[in-house]
């Protein structure tokens, strides 16, 4: 649990410092700067590039997940894992641009009345998908070798700061938005250009292909792998992201603009979880080779528990400063209020059940996680078309809650089921009980500042309450001994810290 400690923890310092400039970029500066229709084609365009990504990549580089313990040959270049991914995913981008281009006529009839901005920017689709595409290659890569943090740094912080440069810029009427758009793709690309220089450095950027060596029961066993994580990838991406397209078609591009927005704040509650899932994944699959049952429901437990404490924070710290986020944003978004608190609770949901997705994906088992997500793909759709219109964006939200739920419930089940594993104690309901008793509190303390400065200062202060409150609560009542453990190491070398500067300072006052 080491390993997965220090870089969930690192990984997590990244994310969350992404989260703030995500937060000034995505929550302040783009619903002035940019137009409702404006943010609504961005969010189409992420939306439908990370769906698209999910299909070239033909689910090879996702099998590396299970697999890459049997590639992994540092003398041999690993077998030549990353040059066959590449190859792959090179040939699925291809399949995936012919299918952009296959459905340009029915884009243009479904969202040519109500998202014409979408339809005449149709093609930057493909561009957005290659970058997205690659660079979620090399972060796996990256992540097989260990390394989980450099590509949380560079896509949570480094690509978050060059897209709010390209925003900043433009809305000070310096570009045209045709130029902003560019500035925008750079901003993609510019990472995977420094993850690539990442890994080249470390080494490890392994292209020769005399040395790939795949004996064929591997290969059938990574291309049975590979087409079923291909399902269950694109499925869950599909999950994701369809409820935005959905919102365009049925509401228009201006909705879906107030949708991406706001569904912005709910997916920051499960921004700690990526690091975990990174890093966890290949630890499990280890320990799937060696049969290491206690080794999974150590991680499982602990990571279940250590999600929902990050995930009850956050969505807390969210939920409590609503009304000043509503009084940031301009006049309109107003109607994407509680579209933040029923994705915020599906998140939430996700993250309670720790990485039941990553044991079932790298156990014998794996084919019944793409029958799980084919079938909530269908749920999705279905009650997504079946709540959207009658209650609007909210009703997208909920579907989403529910299909969430719905999912981590029957993997969770089955996990218990088949292996005998649950991550579920005592600990978790008092967790949840503390977290809704400052929910309440929060609440209570009104809130009628008027002003940035005050909203500013309202909403510090009130997280502020909120952290000190709830962290101070779980640390005295020693309902999470690794957060006891984390607070306590990080007070020591604080105190070792201060102790050794005066110390350094009276050897030099001596000299």
């Amino acid at each position: 649990m080491g390993i997965i400690k220090k870089q969930a923890i690192q990984g997590t310092i990244f994310s969350y410092a992404g989260v703030v400039l995500g937060f000034i970029t995505t929550g302040i500066l783009m619903p002035h700067m940019l137009s409702k229709d404006q943010v609504g084609l961005l969010g189409l365009h992420v939306s439908g590039a990370i769906m698209l990504a999910q299909f070239a990549g033909l689910g090879v580089s996702n099998a590396g997940v299970r697999y890459f313990t049997y590639f992994r040959d540092y003398e041999r270049q690993h077998n030549g894992f990353l040059l066959i991914t590449i190859i792959a995913s090179l040939i699925g981008f291809l399949l995936s641009t012919g299918v952009l281009l296959a459905l340009r006529p029915l884009i243009v009839e479904w969202y040519g009345k109500n998202s014409q901005l979408f339809v005449y920017y149709y093609y930057l689709l493909i561009p957005v998908t290659f970058f997205t595409l690659f660079f979620g290659l090399f972060d796996n890569y990256a992540k097989l070798l260990y390394d989980s943090v450099t590509g949380t740094f560079l896509q949570q912080f480094v690509q978050r700061l060059l897209i709010m440069g390209a925003v900043v810029v433009y809305g000070l009427g310096q570009v045209s938005f045709p130029a902003f758009l560019g500035l925008w793709l750079l901003s993609l690309a510019l990472p995977l250009l420094m993850l690539i220089g990442k890994i080249a450095r470390n080494k490890a950027l392994a292209l020769n292909r005399q040395y790939i060596r795949v004996d064929e029961t591997m290969r059938r066993q990574l291309g049975r792998y590979a087409s079923l994580t291909l399902l269950t990838g694109l499925s869950s991406q599909v999950i994701l992201h369809i409820d935005k397209y959905m919102v365009s078609h049925y509401l228009g591009l201006t909705a879906a603009g107030i949708y991406t927005i706001c569904s912005y704040f709910g997916t920051v509650i499960q921004m700690p979880a990526m690091a975990l899932y990174k890093v966890s994944g290949v630890i499990i699959a280890d320990s799937w080779k060696t049969n290491d049952l206690a080794n999974i429901q150590n991680i499982y437990r602990k990571s279940c528990l250590i999600q929902l404490v990050a995930g009850c924070l956050v969505f807390v710290g969210v939920a409590a400063n609503l009304p000043s986020i509503f009084r940031i944003l301009p006049a309109g978004y107003e109607a994407g209020y509680y579209v933040i608190l029923w994705i915020g609770l599906g998140k939430l949901f996700d993250m309670a059940t720790g990485v039941n997705g990553m044991i079932l994906a790298t156990s014998r088992y794996y084919a019944y996680d793409s029958a799980f997500f084919i079938l909530l793909v269908v749920i999705t759709f279905l009650t997504t078309q079946y709540m959207l219109p009658r209650y609007g964006q909210e009703g997208a939200a909920i579907a989403a809650a529910f299909a969430t739920a719905l999912f981590n419930s029957m993997r969770t089940w089955f996990v218990w089921y088949k292996f005998g594993l649950q991550p579920f104690s005592w600990r978790n309901g008092i967790v949840l009980v503390i977290a809704a008793g400052i929910w309440a509190l929060a609440a209570a303390v009104p809130n009628t500042s008027d002003t940035w400065l005050s909203i500013g200062v309202d909403v510090l202060v009130r997280s502020l309450c909120i952290t000190l409150l709830f962290l101070g609560t779980l640390y005295v009542s020693r309902i999470v001994p690794d957060l006891n453990h984390l607070i306590l190491n990080t007070l020591n070398r604080f105190r070792n810290r201060t102790a050794i500067a005066p110390a350094d300072n009276k050897q030099q006052e001596s000299r």
